[in-house]
């Protein structure tokens, strides 16, 4: 008889009769919002398994451990609800913690509903009279926080967010610090109060600020522009995070940046507590105005209810690791470089090239058509006083847990 006949034949019997193949099927919501991680256990330690369609096979003898960061819906008549399950299968039968599943299983993560809050006390690195909020949400009777926001009410501007960003299985999702405070009153209604807005260059009543507007178009996006982040959790907030950005600078150098920080964190399993923020105002050079000395002078511009655009955007990488070090990057928002003298621009001994994970980028970090590009260390920056909104003090933003 033919071998393929004989092999199909096999195959056939095997998954015919019952309790034979070995394998059980566990099926992947389809909504990748509400999936669990699936972890392998071997021994002490779990190993991630990457998710490939919507469902996976659970050999027999496997143990597998189903993870949410919220809760599991109970699956079995009544049964305490959990953020984790482990999953078996025994002659194709499978088993949730150890108990007979009669029905498919599809188990899912109850929905993350991140909510903004007033924060009961103003954050240590937040100057008065800015607005401390918390990015917040109930669970298991206390609170998880996503970010801390520091933000100029008067201006409807931001000023800073404290936020974590780390590699896909660590546990450091959301930055230590901001347990010392608490929710306070609950904003609702967040993408109408915190309306996204957009730079109208015929607004301008300086023919010079309008023209160079209408040339560079500046963009209004989120301060937090890791996409995997952005995607998952901040998208949902309006403007509140939102500022206005040079495109060739976000597209630019301040791209090429994030794209190795993701890479640096997801390589080494390193992880940050990252405080971002927006400084200083853009100046445009006015003609008009300018002294006898010089053909030029540089005219802030403002917009809107006292409105700026930042000159600055910068990240206050806070390592978690024991041998990781604290590094300030900072962007310089604006094409005009070239009217600053470059001590004006960058206030710190530059230590980009030091930083091993920016050796492929940095290169154009010089390159002011990307947008200007420097790394200072923080205590350097701390004594400058250049960054408004930077913790000068030792905050309990710069404590490791």
């Amino acid at each position: 008889m033919d071998l393929k006949i004989v092999l199909l034949i096999v195959c056939y019997g095997c998954c015919a009769i019952p309790n034979v193949c070995g394998y059980c099927t566990y099926y992947y919501s389809h909504y990748e919002s509400k999936r669990p991680k699936l972890y392998r256990n071997l021994g002490d330690r779990k190993e991630l398994i990457p998710i490939e369609g919507l469902e996976y096979r659970i050999e027999e003898g496997d143990l597998i451990t189903a993870d949410c960061e919220t809760r599991i819906p109970s699956i079995n008549q009544g049964k305490g609800k959990g953020s984790s399950i482990n999953l078996t299968c025994f002659r194709r039968d499978l088993f949730a913690d150890g108990t007979k599943l009669r029905t498919i299983l599809q188990t899912y993560c109850e929905p993350i509903y991140w909510n903004l809050f007033e924060s009961s006390r103003p954050f240590d690195w937040c100057p008065t009279p800015l607005t401390s909020y918390l990015l917040a949400r109930p669970l298991y009777n206390l609170y998880e926080y996503l970010a801390g926001v520091c933000y100029d009410a008067e201006r409807q501007q931001i000023l800073t967010v404290l936020y974590a960003e780390a590699h896909l299985g660590s546990k450091h999702k959301y930055p230590a610090s901001l347990q010392y405070y608490s929710p306070k009153v609950e904003i609702l209604d967040v993408p109408t109060k915190f309306g996204t807005r957009r730079i109208n260059a015929t607004h301008f009543n300086n023919s010079e600020i309008r023209e160079w507007m209408q040339f560079y178009q500046y963009e209004n996006h989120s301060l937090i522009q890791d996409d995997i982040l952005y995607r998952q959790f901040y998208d949902k907030f309006g403007g509140l995070l939102e500022l206005d950005w040079w495109p060739n600078f976000r597209a630019g150098n301040w791209l090429l940046y994030e794209q190795a920080l993701r890479e640096h964190i997801e390589a080494d399993g390193a992880t940050y507590d990252i405080m971002a923020g927006a400084s200083g105002t853009v100046a445009v050079p006015s003609h008009e105005n300018a002294s006898r000395r010089e053909n030029y002078a540089m005219l802030n511009v403002i917009y809107g209810e006292n409105q700026q655009i930042p000159l600055y955007v910068w990240h206050y990488l806070k390592s978690q690791n024991e041998n990781g070090s604290d590094v300030v990057v900072i962007g310089v928002n604006s094409p005009f470089g070239d009217f600053y003298k470059e001590t004006d621009l960058i206030f710190c001994t530059d230590i980009c090239h030091q930083i091993d994970w920016l050796q492929a980028v940095q290169s154009t970090f010089r390159n002011e058509s990307m947008g200007l590009i420097f790394c200072c260390d923080a205590n350097e920056v701390k004594q400058s006083k250049r960054l408004h909104g930077f913790p000068l003090g030792s905050s309990k933003m710069c404590s490791v847990t």
